[in-house]
């Protein structure tokens, strides 16, 4: 009798233990990327640049650490991302757009891009620069825009806001709840002409 309880008891145990096993091999022969939506990167590259043309004429240049894009087109950036944005005009007196970011996620569907984790948009010729932690940018549509609380600095004025719509060389935004000083044109204001 104590022998088929014990025997009863060794055999609850190893079935246990195989079930126990079983889901252990399971979930360590599980892919990390199996909980991701994107899924199988098709291309992953290290120390990632990319000159962008059109008719031949640079107007970006983007540097990662890390690139991964998947089947679906959708593309992530991780790591240090540097992206200079050129103006398409002659005049160079606009300068380019610099942002800098922790991630970059790029969906082909949607025709959005979230960059995002200490974000820095700057256009040093102008003096002028925003902080945010994420942005997104419209490819269609050519806008950046974000909910975040955004700060923005232009010749030493600084403008605080939750939120921001601008144009892709931030010649023209609007920001939302904004509090802080920032300096403005007379004529631009009012219509007039200048005295």
């Amino acid at each position: 009798m104590i022998r088929k309880n014990c025997s009863f008891k060794l055999t609850y145990r190893g079935n246990g233990l195989v079930g126990l096993l079983y889901f252990f091999i399971m979930g360590c022969c599980t892919p990390i990327y199996a909980d991701f939506q994107e899924g199988v990167p098709l291309l992953e590259t290290t120390r990632f640049e990319l000159l962008a043309t059109d008719g031949g004429r640079l107007y970006a240049t983007i540097k990662a650490g890390e690139m991964c894009q998947y089947e679906n087109g959708n593309v992530a950036l991780a790591g240090g991302i540097e992206i200079v944005l050129w103006a398409n005009t002659v005049d160079q007196e606009e300068g380019p757009t610099h942002i800098q970011a922790d991630t970059l996620s790029y969906s082909k569907e949607k025709d959005l891009c979230m960059i995002a984790g200490n974000v820095l948009v700057s256009k040093p010729q102008q003096s002028l620069s925003m902080h945010t932690e994420q942005l997104w940018y419209d490819t269609k549509q050519e806008i950046i825009f974000t909910e975040w609380p955004i700060v923005i600095t232009d010749k030493g004025h600084v403008l605080r806001g939750s939120g921001l719509r601008a144009t892709k060389d931030l010649t023209k935004y609007t920001v939302t709840g904004t509090s802080g000083t920032v300096e403005i044109k007379q004529e631009t204001v009012l219509g007039a002409n200048p005295l």
